[in-house]
């Protein structure tokens, strides 16, 4: 096991019935890096990210956060430990305000006195942690707004949001820039830039240009298994990853 790493995914295995979504899967994420995970849709991505939120139980194998063993780990434990999922599809409260969604996520974390039949501005600390959020994700001045009134890519900025207001040492995003437009999606990029001085990230992304600006590392899955790990101009330049998935364009 890689001791200096802050997750350690060694031989992770799971089965769905006759189908093996992961396949033996190893790898690590480094404190402070952003370490791309990508491959074509069904490689097992996503159930790999399940796996390591809590929200899907492994077959075998162990996954290790700072060198705890999570393995058996419920989620919500897993996010009090500060490792926090993003989801490939938003889970937000549509009709509670953009504050309230974050303020919820807040809650979580601190465990304090926020119930649902409080107004959140009864809660003054809670609401100036939430507040300090949203003007981290620039969503400052849609506060009161209901969460159905953002655009897609404010949805997916926001749902972004509700992970990082866990306090999280750890993230694990699931397609962020899922279903945005250009000019949303360069502001999701940029706010993963900004979010890298605080946070490790594990990220799932299909976006390849983001994936080079974004990771130090990229590991690549196929079939449930990962065929590569390095450096983006190490698998920009790997044949069997070509092949199996970037094509020519990219190479």
């Amino acid at each position: 096991m890689n001791a200096g790493a802050l997750l350690q995914v060694n031989d992770l295995v799971k089965n769905f019935g006759a189908l093996r979504a992961t396949d033996h899967v190893t790898l690590d994420v480094q404190p402070g890096e952003i370490h791309a995970l990508i491959g074509p849709n069904g490689a097992g991505k996503t159930s790999l990210v399940a796996q390591l939120s809590g929200h899907l139980p492994s077959d075998s194998g162990q996954i290790f956060f700072e060198g705890q063993d999570v393995t058996a780990m419920p989620t919500h434990a897993r996010v009090r430990s500060g490792l926090a999922r993003s989801f490939q599809i938003t889970r937000l409260f549509k009709s509670f305000t953009v504050l309230d969604n974050v303020a919820l996520s807040v809650q979580a974390r601190s465990g304090n006195s926020f119930s649902f039949w409080r107004p959140v501005q009864s809660e003054k600390t809670l609401t100036a942690q939430a507040m300090a959020v949203l003007h981290e994700l620039g969503l400052q001045d849609r506060a009161q707004d209901p969460a159905s009134e953002l655009s897609h890519g404010e949805q997916r900025i926001l749902e972004l949001g509700l992970a990082v207001a866990t306090q999280p040492k750890l993230l694990l995003l699931d397609e962020p820039m899922a279903g945005a437009g250009p000019v949303e999606s360069e502001r999701i990029l940029q706010l993963i830039q900004k979010l890298r001085a605080k946070v490790a990230i594990l990220l799932i992304e299909h976006d390849m240009d983001a994936v080079f600006r974004l990771a130090d590392r990229i590991s690549v899955m196929v079939n449930g298994a990962l065929i590569a790990t390095g450096s983006p101009q190490a698998i920009r330049l790997n044949p069997q990853v070509v092949a199996a998935y970037l094509g020519e364009e990219h190479a």
